[in-house]
């Protein structure tokens, strides 16, 4: 495993959400230094500022969903990724208020105002920030237990209730939910949630992690937003450690050969839509791509990297 002392400096000079996940995923840090870290994100750089933009109302944006991508909903996705802590007061009231005003009666929750069912990747989304928000909301078994109800015949899962197949968007919206799920806790559904997964990734590898099926899947973009893409899905099976299978290759080799001669990886895709502010510049080398594809890096067998090391 090769970690650079340069790359984990340049990392570590940066937002304070950025030195945590340094410190978590790729230097093994321990709660002493991971905790104090993470507590500031609350406080300061993007955290803060995120939380800046609040309305009175509560929301961000005009409602959950509304618009894309300064909503509720895609803030409460963005600030779990930068790691604010479970704890926050503003982030758990506005879980808690999605559950009182827009979860229907067979466990889905409709952040559309003119749909009368939900969206599954949506659905897979908010399982994954609300179990990490609020861990002590018993309706969450609910929510996870409609997405359950919903997968297709070939393993995945769609937006679409009426689909016969699946699409990876929503497929790894609802394998991240799951993921986080578990880490919270939850004991509920896990033989049934396992024996998903297990379908799901098979879905995903069984069509070559759709590496060549959208262009797009194959360029460095953070926010994820609700897209797939190759750096995402890896990053998954990373952090759930799934298993190494041959059918990875292809894809890690991809990654591996986007990393910069300077040892970086370069953020190369931004989904447009309003914003509250940036995280990086595009066409920029990235701190959270570099960050992540570390992690994966760390997390791939060594002789799969070692055959494409080109320093």
């Amino acid at each position: 495993m090769i970690i650079w002392d340069t790359q984990i400096k340049w990392l570590l000079e940066s937002d304070v959400s950025l030195k945590y996940f340094t410190h978590s995923l790729l230097l093994g840090s321990g709660p002493n230094v991971l905790q104090p870290l993470q507590a500031r994100i609350e406080t300061e750089g993007y955290g803060a500022k995120f939380l800046s933009h609040r309305n009175k109302n509560g929301h961000w944006g005009r409602w959950f969903y509304q618009p894309k991508w300064t909503c509720t909903h895609y803030v409460l996705t963005d600030l779990k990724s930068i790691g604010m802590p479970g704890y926050s007061k503003d982030c758990r009231e506005m879980v808690f208020r999605a559950f009182d005003e827009c979860m229907l009666e067979n466990g889905g929750i409709n952040f559309a105002k003119t749909m009368v069912q939900s969206d599954v990747a949506v659905d897979g989304m908010i399982l994954n920030y609300a179990s990490h928000f609020c861990p002590d909301e018993k309706r969450i078994q609910r929510l996870a237990e409609y997405i359950l109800s919903q997968s297709k015949p070939n393993g995945g899962y769609s937006w679409d209730k009426a689909a016969l197949k699946s699409d990876p968007h929503t497929t790894i919206c609802v394998l991240e939910g799951f993921y986080e799920y578990k880490k919270a806790g939850f004991t509920s559904l896990l033989t049934d949630i396992r024996l998903s997964e297990k379908r799901a990734v098979e879905y995903l590898l069984s069509n070559s992690l759709f590496m060549s099926e959208d262009g797009r899947y194959l360029k460095l973009s953070y926010p994820y937003r609700y897209r797939y893409d190759i750096l995402r899905v890896l990053e998954y099976f990373a952090a759930e450690k799934t298993p190494y299978d041959k059918r990875m290759e292809p894809a890690l080799e991809w990654l591996w050969y986007k990393r910069k001669v300077t040892g970086c990886w370069h953020l190369e895709n931004i989904y447009k839509g309003n914003v509250h502010f940036d995280l990086e510049e595009k066409h920029k080398p990235s701190r959270f791509i570099t960050l992540k594809a570390l992690y994966i890096h760390k997390y791939a067998s060594n002789k799969i990297w070692t055959s494409y090391n080109h320093d």
